[in-house]
C-alpha cells in the first residue's frame, strides 16, 4: 500500500511532500523555498555559503528553525537515496522512507529525454565545482507532520551524470575535509506566512510557473 505523495522540483532541485497537505500549505513551502533557493544562487559561493543564505532567508519567510546538524562523512559507492536516508537518520521515519523510494522510482521511470530528468541534471551540472566530478544538490522532504527536513548533500559522481545516480550505487564522498551534509529540522509558522504570502509571490514574479 503506498501512501500518497507529491513530487516537486524547485529550480531544479527535489522537494517530496510526504501524505496529503492542502494546496496552499504546499504553495508557502514551494514560493519561500524556491525564493531562497533563487537568492542563494544568484549570490553564488561555495556550498557552504550557499546553505548560509538560504537557511537564513528561509528563517525570515517564517520557517522556524528546529535543529541544524552537520556531518562529514566517508562514503564509497552510495546513491542518492541511500545517502539522503542515511543523512537524515531518525529524522525520517520508515513510513516516509519508503515514500521518497517510491518518489525517485517515479522519477526514474520517467522518459529519459522528459524535461524533469534534464531539469535535475542540468541542476547537479551547473552545481559542480572546478573540482573533477564534485557537486551537491539540496533535498527537502515535508514530512507528514508538516516537519520539513532540508538536506544539502555534497558528493563525488561519476564522469558523466545521469538520473541513475538517484538508485545506483555510483556517488562517493570528496577529499576536502569539509562537512559534506547538512540537514536542518524546520516548520512554517502558517499563521505568520500570512504576513509575508503576497511579497513572496511579488518577489518571484513568473518564476513561480518557469522554475517550479
Amino acid at each position: 500500500d503506498i501512501s500518497p505523495f507529491d513530487t516537486y522540483l524547485v529550480n531544479g532541485n527535489i522537494t517530496i511532500f510526504c501524505g496529503i497537505h492542502t494546496d496552499t500549505f504546499k504553495s508557502d513551502i514551494l514560493n519561500s523555498s524556491l525564493y531562497a533557493e533563487l537568492v542563494a544562487t544568484q549570490r553564488r559561493g561555495d556550498r557552504e555559503a550557499l546553505w548560509t543564505t538560504y537557511t537564513e532567508i528561509v528563517s525570515k519567510f517564517k520557517w522556524i528553525i528546529n535543529s541544524r546538524e552537520t556531518q562529514s562523512t566517508a562514503f564509497d559507492n552510495s546513491s542518492l537515496l541511500k545517502l539522503l536516508i542515511q543523512s537524515a537518520g531518525p529524522a525520517l521515519p520508515q513510513a516516509e522512507q519508503h515514500i521518497v523510494a517510491n518518489a525517485f522510482s517515479r522519477i526514474k521511470k520517467l522518459e529519459r529525454g522528459s524535461l524533469a530528468i534534464h531539469t535535475i541534471i542540468d541542476k547537479l551540472n551547473s552545481s559542480g565545482s572546478a573540482t573533477a566530478g564534485a557537486t551537491h544538490t539540496l533535498l527537502n522532504i515535508v514530512r507528514q507532520d508538516k516537519t520539513v527536513l532540508t538536506l544539502q548533500l555534497s558528493f563525488k559522481t561519476p564522469k558523466v551524470i545521469d538520473i541513475d545516480i538517484l538508485d545506483k550505487p555510483l556517488l562517493k564522498s570528496g577529499n576536502d575535509e569539509k562537512p559534506n551534509i547538512r540537514l536542518l529540522r524546520s516548520s512554517l509558522n502558517e499563521l505568520q506566512y500570512n504576513e509575508v504570502r503576497e511579497t513572496v509571490i511579488n518577489k518571484l514574479g513568473d518564476k513561480i510557473t518557469t522554475d517550479l
